[in-house]
């Protein structure tokens, strides 16, 4: 694999300022300076507020050739970065980061973690992977293979992993894996703190309220989130919900809804519109069927009916034969 260099990837597609990194994952990680953080064995690959690159962790001793082997159909990497048992990271660049904010849209993200996820089934990566931190691949205590160096947008990877790109995500929290379960985490927080907002008015209990559902969602992942990231995301939502949602808001919604509902007409008024309704439709109908009726020689239509009328009827017909027979004979 030739392209991508390790100065292309720090200098043009490595975005975070301050990345979280750390030689040893047991004792964590805390940001750093860009240059110091280049010095630890595993660094933050994305920005906090923007995903510029998807990473899928291969917990097996062949991930250099399920990454570029392509047992099965998925784009080329960006880059590989393995240990010596053989396990590693596999990443793939975006050429248009994805924001990940409170103020973001839900789409394009949700889009982002259906792409990660079919690149994930593609190498069968570990779908207990947080996504945080990654492998640093400029980094001597690696062993990393350099791929493409041209960025990718999410719908050519979509494009490239056919049919492994899943049409959606899971429902359920347990089947949520990778950036899936960030998403499902904001989606389902978010709903809830809309609907809970009002019933607080005080801002720190509200965001330790917040906190505790964050949390209470996150045991309900299979393989759950860390703490922090939990709680960035408990944070972000509570601080938007409380400046955006307000008491005072309440009222007028509550206000505009009641003015919506006294302009409409209630059930009672729509039933018996419908009930006047059906019954101009009855005497419609019963109107056409008197008129054929009387065209047909009355709605009763009794055996004695039917019987007038098939002698009217042989009547007139004997008179037609009659009349044929005579023109033929000129009389």
């Amino acid at each position: 694999m030739t392209g991508l260099t390790a100065q292309e990837w720090t200098s043009s597609h490595w975005r975070p300022r301050r990345p979280l990194a750390t030689d040893d994952l047991a004792l964590g990680c805390w940001r750093q300076s860009r240059e110091q953080a280049l010095d630890r064995l595993y660094v933050e690959h994305s920005p906090k507020a923007l995903l510029s690159m998807l990473v899928v962790d291969v917990d097996h001793p062949d991930t250099l050739m399920r990454a570029i082997g392509l047992p099965r159909a998925h784009p080329e990497p960006s880059w590989v970065a393995e240990g010596l048992s053989g396990r590693g990271h596999v990443g793939w660049v975006l050429s248009a980061p994805v924001c990940r904010t409170d103020a973001a849209r839900p789409e394009p993200l949700e889009f982002a973690a259906r792409v990660q996820e079919g690149l994930r089934r593609a190498v069968d990566g570990d779908p207990g992977y947080a996504g945080l931190l990654t492998k640093n691949p400029t980094h001597d205590g690696w062993y990393p293979t350099w791929g493409r160096a041209e960025a990718y947008e999410l719908r050519d990877l979509a494009r490239g992993l056919g049919d492994l790109f899943p049409r959606a995500l899971p429902k359920r929290a347990a089947e949520q894996t990778g950036l899936g379960r960030n998403v499902h985490l904001f989606d389902a927080l978010r709903l809830w703190a809309y609907r809970a907002r009002y019933r607080y008015t005080d801002r720190q209990e509200w965001e330790q309220t917040v906190l505790a559902y964050a949390l209470n969602i996150n045991t309900e992942f299979l393989v759950p989130l860390g703490v922090p990231e939990v709680s960035d995301t408990a944070r972000s939502v509570a601080r938007w919900v409380w400046r955006k949602f307000s008491r005072e808001g309440l009222v007028v919604i509550q206000t505009v809804r009641g003015r919506r509902r006294a302009a409409q007409p209630s059930a009672a008024e729509a039933r018996a519109k419908g009930g006047i309704r059906g019954a101009a439709t009855t005497n419609a109908r019963n109107s056409l069927e008197l008129q054929e009726g009387r065209r047909r020689g009355g709605l009763a239509n009794t055996p004695a009916q039917q019987e007038a009328r098939r002698a009217n009827l042989a009547k007139a017909h004997s008179k037609r034969q009659a009349l044929r027979a005579a023109i033929r004979e000129g009389v």
